[in-house]
């Protein structure tokens, strides 16, 4: 859809280390760039691992590449799945209401803008083609693996539409919370005749 959209796309990928198939698939990725003729740009990590540090890296690199590139936008194949993840992760752990809305759709972090236009499909929707698969995602030492691997198919025992519940429900929170938003906007906090003459709430 480069055309039709206008557009230029280039390529960025973050080589952990961690595991045997790293190389490999950053050698299958720099392949498919090379077909598609696209610009690829991949970093490796190197330090003490963890999920934060390694999620650092990888946005400190990308916005290194963006800025090179003068590419405006980093887009990620985040999908529902992903998002009924987090949701229940956040749920768990205990959050404020407004957070269990999810990944948002468009999102600015520092300098970047990221935009996910997979949110809206699960990954059963996705056409079979390759993608790689990361071994460890079956292995439950990470919270996020336990909640994909056993939470979630034991709650989908109780409802098979679990998954799409947990969204509704973030779907509706954001929906809330962008309507406060917009409703609060005129009140004057600093006028305290005028803000205590709304509830505590």
């Amino acid at each position: 859809y480069q055309k039709e959209l206008e557009i230029e796309l280039i390529l960025a990928h973050v080589n952990h280390k961690q595991r045997i198939e790293s190389d490999w698939e950053e050698k299958e990725l720099r392949k498919l760039a090379a077909e598609a003729e696209l610009p690829i740009y991949v970093s490796n990590f190197s330090g003490e691992f963890s999920e934060a540090r390694a999620r650092n890296f990888r946005y400190d690199f990308f916005q290194e590449v963006m800025k090179k590139t003068g590419a405006t936008a980093l887009v990620t194949a985040h999908h529902a799945d992903d998002q009924v993840e987090t949701i229940l992760m956040r749920l768990i752990r205990g959050t404020r209401l407004r957070y269990l809305s999810g990944i948002k759709e468009k999102q600015v972090v520092g300098e970047i803008e990221i935009i996910r236009p997979f949110l809206h499909f699960q990954k059963k929707d996705f056409p079979p083609i390759f993608h790689f698969e990361d071994t460890s995602n079956k292995k439950n030492h990470y919270f996020r693996n336990r909640i994909r691997n056993s939470y979630l198919p034991d709650l989908e025992k109780e409802n098979p539409r679990f998954r799409d519940a947990i969204l509704s429900i973030g779907n509706e929170i954001l929906d809330y919370d962008l309507a406060i938003a917009e409703l609060s906007k005129n009140i004057d906090v600093e006028n305290l005749e005028q803000l205590l003459s709304y509830s505590e709430s």
